[in-house]
């Protein structure tokens, strides 16, 4: 089967997450060629074909199954025999689920190159070309020590995202709305969700929260189905709420005090993690104390989503700490599938390469 069948399958199978176009623009992009895989191409004057791995193993997490169904996507266009490792027993079965759901979405051809395991395969470990993780940190270093040196090892352990808003007292509803789509998108729980809103200092607070807050509770109300909220969850989310009310910051919590989201008005500039679940810190901070306040994530924001335009100073900054991605607010949790998830180009990380080089 040739990638162009292979890709065809794909988009026909599922065509909202993985579109024809999008799908053509990856191999271009970072294969260079469509068929880059099944022939020789021209690149520099030379010519050049691309190898893919015979086996990869995913290993996923159990918090989202977005991110298997994409790494199981790449697989397949590349025609590797793919091996998943699904979340365990002691994750909520939801993303497996949804995992398991995807795989038995695929086309027969495309499905007879994916098997299932519910716990780790080290036989399999050890004997994959290429291995992708997600996970914990602690999980990528325990799986990064049982693999050989001449395997492809493609990490992805702690991240975490954040907002920018960059004239907050100027924020109308539709860019109110765009923030609570990238917050309770996926319950806030995957790398791309923003766990913190910062604005400069200065900026009206108890406005801008109760436009977001609006904005929030509008989002919730139209979500189908909502998240649950098992009692494990929901005493993570109590707790923070008592916190903050105990340190007197200001909160804004939903009509009912439903458990749907929490916005906290934290004065600290320093960047502290989120239960999750739909709580969302407001910060403000000084652009010259920024790399400061963020410095405990130095090398885990994934992505910046923006609300205006940011200096070339800001941006600096942002770079400067590690970030992977801007983009609108709003689009952070749908990136384009060209994008270079930890700042790599995964599709390319995967395949090696031939050269013929020409006579002389």
């Amino acid at each position: 089967m040739t990638t162009r069948q292979r890709l065809d399958l794909l988009a026909r199978a599922y065509p909202r997450l993985f579109p024809r176009a999008e799908l053509t623009r990856l191999l271009r992009t970072q294969l260079g060629h469509v068929d880059a895989l099944d022939s020789w191409i021209i690149r520099d004057g030379s010519r050049v074909r691309a190898r893919a791995p015979r086996l990869i193993y995913h290993i996923c997490a159990g918090n989202l199954a977005v991110s298997a169904w994409t790494s199981l996507m790449h697989g397949l266009l590349l025609g590797a025999r793919n091996v998943v490792k699904l979340p365990g027993d002691r994750d909520d079965a939801t993303a497996r689920n949804e995992i398991l759901s995807f795989i038995r979405g695929l086309p027969l051809p495309l499905r007879h190159l994916v098997e299932t395991h519910r716990t780790l395969n080290t036989e399999i470990l050890r004997r994959a070309d290429a291995v992708i993780a997600f996970g914990s940190d602690e999980t990528m270093a325990s799986l990064r020590a049982q693999t050989r040196w001449d395997q492809k090892f493609i990490a992805h352990g702690h991240a975490l995202s954040l907002l920018w808003i960059a004239e907050p007292d100027r924020l109308n509803p539709r860019q109110a709305r765009a923030c609570a789509m990238d917050i309770l998108t996926y319950d806030q729980l995957g790398c791309l969700s923003p766990q913190a809103i910062y604005v400069l200092r200065g900026s009206d607070i108890e406005v801008l929260g109760q436009k977001l807050a609006h904005a929030l509770e509008i989002h919730w109300s139209k979500l189908k189905p909502r998240p649950a909220r098992p009692l494990s969850v929901a005493a993570r989310i109590v707790e923070t709420r008592d916190v903050s009310h105990a340190l007197g910051h200001r909160i804004w919590l939903p009509p009912g005090n439903h458990l749907g989201w929490t916005l906290i008005h934290d004065p600290a500039a320093s960047f502290q993690p989120s239960p999750l679940h739909g709580v969302i810190h407001l910060r403000q901070v000084a652009e010259s104390k920024l790399s400061v306040a963020l410095a405990s994530v130095a090398g885990r924001i994934s992505t910046v989503g923006l609300v205006g335009e940011i200096s070339s100073r800001l941006e600096s900054v942002f770079l400067s700490l590690g970030v992977s991605r801007f983009c609108p607010a709003g689009h952070m949790q749908f990136p384009p599938l060209t994008w270079h998830h930890d700042g790599r180009a995964v599709l390319a990380d995967l395949v090696t390469w031939t050269d013929a080089e020409n006579a002389a």
